[in-house]
């Protein structure tokens, strides 16, 4: 179409995959299936990762809390995911394969926007008839 958005037409799943392709031509690193062996602490801050004999580090470590000693995590917020399976397109969406519709917060007295995501059979992830 004429949408300057790059959509994943096998589902969601291929954001992570055009995230580390991206991420590769930028010169980052991206450890997939690795064991973290440990965090690489300097002055008190996160500064990279070993896993096996490889080490990477950066200016700034992203990782889920398991990894790190629970004196340096801190919940800063919480995520609400939920996925519904459907027999009919959104609402007032003019019956489209697929949507995006961000519902801003303030008007659902929420600090924060809810982004709903709506796929169906034309995006090769669900059977016919199924958003």
């Amino acid at each position: 179409g004429t949408s300057p958005y790059i959509y994943p037409v096998y589902g969601l799943g291929g954001l992570p995959e055009g995230f580390s392709r991206i991420c590769a031509i930028h010169g980052g690193t991206f450890m997939l299936n690795q064991d973290v062996d440990e965090i690489i602490m300097e002055d008190g801050k996160a500064a990279g990762i070993k896993a096996g004999n490889q080490m990477a580090k950066a200016p700034i470590v992203i990782g889920d809390p398991s990894y790190f000693s629970k004196d340096k995590v801190r919940a800063t917020g919480s995520v609400v995911r939920c996925i519904c399976i459907l027999n009919h397109p959104i609402p007032n969406t003019g019956d489209s394969d697929s949507a995006q519709v961000i519902i801003p917060g303030p008007q659902v007295g929420r600090t924060n926007d809810i982004f709903v995501c709506s796929m169906g059979h034309g995006m090769q992830v669900s059977a016919p008839g199924i958003y």
